[in-house]
């Protein structure tokens, strides 16, 4: 399947226009003076003899990401203003977090300042670069204040230390008016508010929890494994940010925005389902033992409490997993759980243009088709997202796969999914196309497996309907012939009549 056309989004009167002229000059002097400095940051940091090696390794690796990130968005989206102060902020972010971010320095946190103000404004204009709600200028004002005492306060011309605050009161403005703004967006932007969402709920539970781990062992004897441990997470949260903008800038796989949020969260919650059981089991286990057993308990209390965790493992993943498809993946949900029923009900009396117009709407609504057809025995039953001419021109030149599989991956670009409807004998008699995601992506794992559940009872519906029309049909053309034998001798009776009344 050919590569597929970035989706251009409408810029309204009410955005900033795209970089141009000598703001567009300076953006790339700047952009390619701050790579020079990041990469020399990057080699720098090896000479620091303070530094472990898996330390140095994890930030290396962290910043490779973020001057990767950078070029991609310069690379692909220069001329967009959202995504040039992006670019800006991670190279900032690839100088300033080289740094320990335990310790105190005027210089890297001056550079943050500079981070913070970029991704702040960036976040404040997502997607689109517009000033949509109307208060997001007054939040824009206070970021720019925000940033100049901050500045303030790095030099030491400021004694006050009201950053930090100020600044976690701006970002959580900004997030406010994502929230805002995904209620009257389009369905694209939806999708890639859902990726950035996810990116920032990811990075800042992670950098949340490292600094809390280094504000609590700040003083103590911690292991060289404890320390790499908690840089890993900090990192691991700057990268998840960098890629969740990322992913959602360059506009592709989008629409796999709901499976990754949906795995996110079963994998939060059932890492804090077994870690508390676990916590539970284990202190329940020893306060019981120790009035039964005595202080012997204690050195199996851990092994009971990690087998109670590990039965629990299964029951609880299946729980949380059938929790987050409904809250995540609502439409998925419901496409698996009430179509076979829908299919059941139609299947005893619609027809089969009948059936595909009602189950057509809501394939596409789950899966984000950009366009479906329906076939039935060589002929086009129903389509959805495209007018029944338009999908007649586009299988003209048409050819099944022949494999066993149900779902089959074509490389033509108007239906690059067929899924081949069979009857109990194993022959096709029917055939659901389904064209691209709007992004221009095949589907995704889940898209399938519900394709996959869904296709038995479609089957048997299609195959019960289209018998029902056949024997209908044939016994429309036994009654037409029986009218026209009727109407035969009717005929000829009425000649002999005639003719005796005449001969009388």
């Amino acid at each position: 399947m050919s590569s597929p056309m970035p989706v251009q989004l409408p810029t309204g009167t009410n955005s900033l226009p795209p970089l141009g002229g000598r703001l567009f000059a300076a953006y790339r002097l700047i952009w390619w003076a701050l790579i020079v400095v990041a990469l020399a940051t990057v080699i720098w940091s090896w000479t620091l003899p303070s530094l472990s090696v898996g330390i140095e390794v994890l930030r290396t690796t962290k910043s490779i990401i973020l001057i990767a990130v950078s070029a991609i968005l310069y690379r692909r989206r220069r001329r967009e203003p959202v995504a040039a102060m992006l670019g800006l902020a991670f190279l900032l972010w690839t100088i300033s977090s080289s740094a320990d971010f335990a310790v105190a320095s005027s210089l890297p946190a001056a550079i943050d300042r500079f981070r913070f103000l970029f991704f702040a404004l960036a976040l404040l204009l997502f997607p689109g670069a517009g000033w949509s709600p109307g208060w997001t200028h007054r939040i824009a004002w206070a970021i720019v204040a925000t940033f100049l005492l901050g500045f303030a306060e790095a030099s030491g011309l400021a004694p006050s230390r009201l950053f930090l605050p100020l600044a976690i009161g701006c970002v959580l403005a900004a997030l406010a008016t994502l929230t805002s703004r995904y209620r009257i967006a389009n369905d694209v932007q939806k999708q890639q508010l859902k990726w950035v969402l996810l990116g920032l709920v990811c990075g800042i539970s992670l950098i949340l929890t490292a600094r809390a781990g280094a504000a609590l062992t700040r003083g103590m004897a911690v292991p060289i494994v404890g320390a790499i441990l908690l840089e890993g997470v900090f990192q691991l949260g700057i990268v998840a940010i960098a890629l969740g903008f990322l992913t959602s800038l360059l506009r592709y796989r989008l629409y796999d925005a709901e499976a990754a949020i949906s795995r996110s969260a079963v994998y939060a919650a059932l890492t804090l389902a077994l870690v508390g059981t676990f916590a539970a089991s284990e202190a329940l286990i020893e306060l019981i033992g120790q009035h039964l057993f005595g202080m012997a308990i204690g050195n199996i209390s851990g092994a009971v409490a990690a087998a109670v965790a590990a039965m629990m493992l299964t029951p609880l993943h299946g729980r949380i997993s059938s929790w987050a498809e409904q809250r995540f993946q609502h439409d998925l949900a419901v496409l698996k759980s009430e179509l076979p029923d829908l299919l059941a009900v139609l299947s005893a009396s619609a027809s089969i243009k009948r059936l595909a117009a009602s189950v057509l709407p809501r394939i596409e609504l789950a899966v984000h088709a950009s366009r479906l057809a329906l076939l039935v025995d060589g002929k086009l039953a129903g389509a959805c997202g495209i007018s029944c001419p338009s999908a007649r021109r586009l299988l003209r030149d048409w050819k099944p796969l022949e494999d066993s599989q149900p779902l089959l991956r074509d490389d033509a670009d108007a239906f690059p999914l067929q899924v081949a409807l069979r009857c109990p004998l194993g022959r096709t008699r029917a055939w659901l196309l389904l064209g691209p995601r709007p992004d221009g992506s095949f589907y995704g794992r889940d898209d399938l497996e519900a394709l996959q559940e869904i296709v038995p009872p479609l089957q048997r519906s299609l195959l019960l309907v289209a018998e029902r029309e056949a024997a209908l049909r044939k016994e429309r053309a036994r009654q037409l012939s029986l009218d026209r034998e009727v109407a035969l001798l009717k005929s000829r009776l009425d000649r002999l009549e005639c003719r005796d009344a005449a001969v009388a």
